[in-house]
């Protein structure tokens, strides 16, 4: 027999494609495990750069029982019970609970890539907040070995921002994760997005500024008000708002993150010219 050669000796300790694997997010740990196996595959291509060998902190089954829903389900009937947290619409039935480390879901869907990713969305949400931080909506830009965030609803400018920033590191336009770290905060790129998106990355980096986006005429900061910055803030949080357990020290880790990183309105065009402003008011320094 001819000796093994390294490319044998690499494929032997690789897991197959179709068995669970572990997603690694900000040293937050999910094992995931679906049936059929053929949807094992395509989520471990779709994460594939977040993948880790690490013990799982969250096992999580999932079951595709069916292809009856040709779209993706927009309500999908998210409901805290403690500290679980309950899916029950049609085509999506499960049950996260970070406590115990399960999760399963059972759906029914011809396109369940996109209703599984939310379902792993939810996790993380939920390890994240138990690790002292917390899943955020915005587009995190490194820059000099800084991240800026910029947030705002659907259609205030975060992909836009990512693209108009290519020279830079793009950790995700959509989802991060946020950590405290000291007297700062920590930001993590996640595998959360779609293809009309910026490509995330696994890296990190230290927060250094947040900006809340508004499309405009004119280019400048506004620095925002506590109480303002602590609604725009909440809104975002994903799915921890949806408790009310949750949501008093929500608010207060917020009013923190508000009182160590400096936040604003920043009025922008669709050009590249804002990074001077935010180099001129001192946050990039």
């Amino acid at each position: 027999m001819p000796p093994a050669t390294l490319s044998d000796m690499l494929s032997a300790t690789l897991p197959a494609k179709d068995t669970p694997f572990t997603l690694g997010i900000a040293g937050l740990r999910v094992s995931v495990s679906c049936q059929p196996k053929t949807l094992n595959s395509k989520l471990r291509a779709r994460y594939r750069k977040f993948l880790t060998h690490a013990e799982a902190q969250v096992e999580a089954q999932v079951q595709l029982v069916g292809d009856l829903r040709p779209h993706p389900l927009l309500g999908r009937g998210t409901l805290f019970e403690g500290e679980r947290v309950r899916f029950s619409a049609p085509g999506f039935q499960g049950e996260i609970d970070p406590k115990r480390g399960t999760a399963s879901l059972q759906l029914s869907s011809a396109s369940p890539i996109e209703e599984v990713d939310y379902f792993i969305r939810v996790i993380y949400a939920l390890l994240a907040f138990g690790a002292g931080g917390m899943l955020f909506h915005s587009a995190g830009i490194v820059r000099e070995g800084q991240a800026f965030l910029f947030f705002g609803p659907s259609g205030s400018g975060k992909t836009t921002v990512s693209r108009l920033s290519s020279d830079y590191l793009t950790l995700n336009d959509d989802l991060l994760v946020l950590l405290p770290l000291g007297d700062g905060w920590q930001v993590y790129g996640t595998p959360f997005w779609n293809p009309s998106q910026t490509r995330p990355s696994s890296q990190h980096a230290p927060l250094a500024g947040l900006f809340r986006l508004v499309q405009d005429k004119d280019v400048y900061l506004k620095k925002m008000s506590k109480s303002r910055a602590l609604a725009e803030l909440a809104g975002s949080v994903p799915v921890i708002p949806l408790s009310g357990r949750l949501l008093p020290p929500l608010l207060e880790r917020l009013a923190g993150l508000a009182n160590a990183i400096p936040i604003y309105h920043l009025h922008f065009l669709p050009d590249d010219s804002f990074w001077e402003v935010i180099r001129e008011s001192g946050t990039s320094d």
